[in-house]
């Protein structure tokens, strides 16, 4: 079985752009449509997501359900990312807005701007226009370097020739783009639209300059820009250029005329989605365990109950999911992997890495554990689920794991969380009040669910949690090698 390590490209047919939508996106893109073409003059607007939310896959759907609108947008998508690697990103971004107008332009009967355009942006590369931008802007001319008052008059000269050169070549650049912007409105009725995409995991300096570039040398008359941001990440990388103190926040706020939030998908269908992308039904159908349907439910309760939380974001979700991917990556065809403590391990991984590696040398309790992970999410016993359930039973067996294989089968094993809930069992049998149910439910179940995990250890020989751990951590064998042998 083959693991994604990258999320894969979801299809977005031709004629229905949403019809493989999971994450109920296409409202947003009804209300994105209608703003975009409803604005009159030059605008730059923001579509702000964090990573990992489905970002790319809402621009390319809605990139697509523009172009079969009614009326037909005309839209031509950039990659920033992808061209990151060129130093000029006026260059990657007229050469790809050339590119993709020429479709457009064809039909039209003034291919003559076309030919401006180009010639226009010829002129610019010619005179190096970043270059200079930038020696205008940050650099500081070393006097020491010219001999004589003439080398400075003549130095002189010769950059405010080049700028107004520079200047000359943009006003052409800018009145041939208009030009264009305005034909193709003439025959559409709608704007241009240009969606640039993955700008926040560019360089720093290289997605700044390009935001230069997009907000002073391309918004004209019928020319919307339309990119996507993650404004946290965004405005780190403005600290990282200009430094902590600057107000990056107040920075980014004038290159972006419209700012659009794109709403966080519903969570229980984002951890969906992803547990397809890692193809984790594929791997129980591998498997043929008759019982793999029931624990690929549990999987998917356990990871519900918490990554459902706000208080997790949902790159970090991703990211965590893709994580448990490698750990079925790891296997052999032949070899069943306890997917139940993996999930686990890496629920607590996600949320407390610190706890978790903590749990994993036997710093900490598992009472502690589960304490500081329910304080840090929020959550009541009233309110915890069969997937809290799951976690609780294996947070109290697995680090137990040989300690159970090495003793006899009537010793118990220390556990302060279990030996909590017995303890406050007892004080409710005493005073038989009737409105902690809830608390006495949950906490009856964990002490019958850690005796049917604790015998199926026994038969089996192996609850996996080691495993789980070990697998991981792939790339990070110093937690391996650190943890403390058992007492």
């Amino acid at each position: 079985m083959k693991i994604p390590i990258q999320p894969s490209e979801i299809e977005v047919p031709e004629d229905d752009s949403f019809k493989y939508d999971q994450l109920d996106r296409k409202k947003p893109a009804e209300i994105l449509t209608h703003l975009v073409g409803s604005v009159q003059g030059p605008c730059v607007l923001a579509v702000d997501a964090p990573w990992g939310t489905g970002k790319t896959t809402f621009l390319k759907m809605w990139s697509q359900y523009l172009r079969q609108d009614k009326q037909g947008f005309p839209v031509i998508e950039f990659n920033a990312w992808e061209t990151d690697f060129s130093g000029n990103p006026f260059q990657a971004l007229s050469s790809e807005l050339t590119s993709g107008l020429e479709k457009y332009t064809d039909n039209l009967a003034s291919n003559k701007i076309t030919d401006e355009f180009k010639e226009a942006m010829g002129k610019i590369f010619k005179q190096t226009l970043l270059n200079s931008i930038k020696a205008f802007t940050y650099g500081i001319v070393d006097i020491d370097q010219f001999k004589k008052e003439e080398d400075i008059i003549t130095y002189a000269e010769k950059k405010l020739s080049e700028y107004k050169d520079e200047k000359k070549a943009i006003q052409s650049f800018r009145k041939a783009l208009e030009d264009i912007a305005k034909d193709l409105s003439k025959s559409k009725n709608q704007p241009l639209v240009v969606v640039i995409d993955e700008l926040d995991r560019c360089r720093p300096s290289y997605a700044i300059e390009l935001l230069e570039v997009a907000k002073h040398l391309f918004t004209v008359d019928n020319v919307v820009f339309v990119i996507a941001i993650n404004r946290l990440e965004l405005e780190h990388s403005i600290k990282v250029l200009y430094g902590n103190d600057f107000d990056s926040r107040g920075y980014l706020r004038r290159f972006f005329d419209i700012d659009f939030r794109l709403p966080d998908p519903d969570r229980k269908a984002f951890i969906q989605t992803k547990l397809q992308e890692i193809k984790l039904p594929e791997y129980f159908d591998r498997t043929q365990d008759p019982k793999g349907k029931s624990e690929l439910g549990v999987v998917g309760d356990t990871l519900l109950s918490f990554f459902g939380s706000e208080k997790i974001n949902l790159r970090n979700v991703s990211q965590a999911l893709h994580r448990l991917g490698l750990v079925f990556a790891s296997l052999r065809s032949d070899q069943k992997s306890f997917v139940i403590s993996a999930a686990v391990a890496l629920i607590l991984r996600t949320i407390d890495s610190e706890l978790y590696r903590k749990l994993v040398r036997n710093e900490v309790s598992d009472k502690e554990v589960v304490d500081s992970v329910y304080a840090q999410l929020g959550i009541e016993n009233e309110n915890r689920t069969f997937g809290k359930i799951i976690f609780e039973t294996v947070i109290i067996l697995g680090p137990k794991e040989k300690t159970i294989l090495s003793s006899p089968r009537d010793r118990e094993f220390d556990s302060p969380l279990l030996n909590n809930y017995k303890e406050r069992l007892a004080e409710l049998e005493k005073s038989d009040n009737a409105s902690d149910t809830s608390a006495r439910d949950h906490m009856e179940q964990i002490i019958r669910y850690v005796g049917h995990m604790k015998e199926s250890i026994l038969r089996l020989s192996k609850l996996g949690w080691q495993d789980s751990i070990d697998r991981l951590e792939l790339v990070a064998s110093e937690l391996i090698d650190e943890q403390k042998p058992e007492n």
